[in-house]
């Protein structure tokens, strides 16, 4: 019978604290923890990105290398000034689009599957895929960030390397879209 490691409770500045400080074998356990906590959350940004599931798997091991490396003695460390996610986005997503520029299938917009949404009975998770695919990629983002990552709009901005005023002005205008849809006409209403 295959045993599931305990989850670590220490947090996640903690975790990243024993990284960047400890000796080897503390180190170890930490970021081995950090990656268990959020592993599927990097798989599901890549997810969002390519229907690839192998491609989805090489990011998620190209997210967790670039951070290790930014771990001493590789690194200088790293500073937390958000939740680890808003850090981990942006690495995940660049990763994927990485690896779909190598295997030459980088996605127009139409490609891009969002996380699961909650769905009304009447509109089904397709249906909200293709809303949402249909807005631009950066209303995308803001939205599928602000709304199923639950970041706070400062998160979303560090994720996003915008400042946080263009991450309202996307999320006004991304609901704004989505308000105009006929297919959302009742859902607003």
């Amino acid at each position: 019978m295959a045993r599931h490691p305990k989850r670590d409770p220490r947090s996640d500045a903690a975790l990243v604290q024993t990284c960047n400080q400890d000796d080897s074998r503390a180190a170890q356990a930490a970021f081995e923890a950090i990656y268990l906590r959020h592993k599927d959350y990097v798989l599901r940004v890549a997810l969002r990105f390519t229907p690839d599931i192998d491609l989805a798997l090489d990011a998620l091991q190209d997210t967790f290398v670039q951070l290790l490396r930014r771990f001493p003695p590789a690194g200088d460390g790293i500073t937390l000034t958000a939740r680890l996610t808003t850090l981990l986005y942006p690495i995940a997503r660049n990763a994927t689009i990485t690896a779909l520029r190598r295997a030459g299938r980088f996605p127009v917009a139409d490609d891009v599957v969002p996380d699961q949404l909650p769905a009304r009975p009447d509109l089904d998770d397709d249906d909200i895929a293709r809303l949402l695919s249909a807005l631009p990629i950066g209303q995308r983002e803001a939205i599928t960030l602000r709304f199923v990552d639950g970041m706070s709009i400062r998160e979303v901005a560090q994720a996003l390397d915008i400042p946080e005023g263009t991450v309202k002005s996307r999320l006004h205008q991304g609901i704004a879209r989505l308000r105009a849809s006929p297919a959302l006409k009742d859902f607003f209403d």
